[in-house]
């Protein structure tokens, strides 16, 4: 079950709370960027799913506040809701079972960071340009920050309510994803049909039984792995078998994009799995592929028996959806 933290401030917080609803801004840049920044808005939602768990962090009191679960999944709505603000990429939410009373600081979930123990917390991009509004972590981190809540909270069962909640509302985002001439029109199109791929379990013939799924995952590089699936050992579920870092393209994927995806490999490998080249598999989806790539992919996997899988996506309109073929 994925975990996500929305951003919010302290007075958005409690209408959060009292109308169960976390939801994401629209963007005031000019039309052609305003376009792809929506599509990279749907392509974080598109990963909540029914019952997912929900944080939210204030940004004034910089504390984490728990925890509820998403109650269906995310829609587009302009209903009013927040004075002289609209957040139209919405998302009910409900009570879980825990009613955590003491929020978590910021300096506490650094601190895990520091020790290695949070690892995808991204309240900034890794890349350096501006704040995420959301953003998720793995299972494996989720238990360690509600560890952390119930060191705080020794009450932690007490019973919570939505006051008014939010009406229910039909899911409409996939109107949104921007297309042209029948095809994504931007890489985050591209991301936000695949993370609703991997939020609906699809596509497990190609990449097996994935059991989390991630994107926009922070590294030291900075930059971020496009999406992260992980595979959970099924008899120590509390273990992480293997990953597979996937970069995604819009249309061609040449020799610059094959080296931003083995250097993401390689600090995988140095800085989360020991240098465990079992546990890591890497992916390249694209539209295309340059004779160069398909021709290095061939040869490293004769000489190190390092496979690289590469995967031509096909969009059928009919179906709103990403088909993905072997490119090899």
């Amino acid at each position: 079950m994925a975990v996500h933290v929305f951003l919010v401030d302290e007075n958005n917080f409690q209408i959060c709370v009292q109308r169960g609803l976390v939801a994401l801004p629209e963007p005031s840049e000019e039309k052609q960027r305003k376009e792809n920044t929506v599509d990279g808005l749907l392509s974080r939602l598109f990963s909540v799913r029914e019952d997912d768990y929900i944080l939210m962090y204030v940004v004034g009191t910089k504390e984490l506040r728990g925890l509820w679960q998403a109650d269906g999944r995310p829609f587009y709505d302009r209903t009013p809701v927040w004075q002289n603000q609209c957040y139209p990429f919405r998302c009910k939410i409900k009570c879980s079972q825990y009613n955590f009373e003491n929020p978590l600081k910021l300096n506490d979930v650094i601190d895990l960071q520091n020790t290695g123990k949070i690892w995808s917390w991204a309240l900034r991009r890794a890349t350096g340009q501006g704040t995420n509004v959301m953003f998720s972590v793995s299972d494996e981190e989720f238990r360690v920050l509600l560890n952390e809540f119930f060191k705080i909270n020794p009450f932690s069962m007490r019973k919570s309510r939505i006051l008014e909640p939010y009406p229910f509302h039909e899911q409409n985002l996939m109107e949104y994803i921007h297309l042209e001439n029948g095809e994504p029109h931007y890489e985050y199109s591209v991301m936000a049909l695949l993370n609703r791929a991997f939020a609906n379990g699809e596509y497990t013939d190609i990449f097996g039984n994935y059991t989390d799924c991630l994107s926009y995952v922070p590294t030291s590089l900075g930059r971020e792995m496009d999406i992260l699936l992980m595979f959970q050992n099924p008899v120590m579920q509390d273990v992480t078998a293997s990953y597979d870092i996937i970069e995604v393209k819009k249309s061609k994927f040449d020799a610059k994009a094959l080296k931003q995806l083995i250097d993401y490999e390689a600090w995988f490998l140095q800085h989360k799995v020991s240098r465990d080249l079992n546990m890591v598999r890497t992916t390249a989806v694209a539209s295309s592929f340059s004779d160069e790539v398909k021709q290095y992919v061939k040869q490293r996997e004769y000489f190190e028996n390092k496979p690289i899988k590469l995967l031509r996506y096909e969009y059928l309109a009919e179906r709103k959806q990403l088909v993905l073929k072997n490119a090899l």
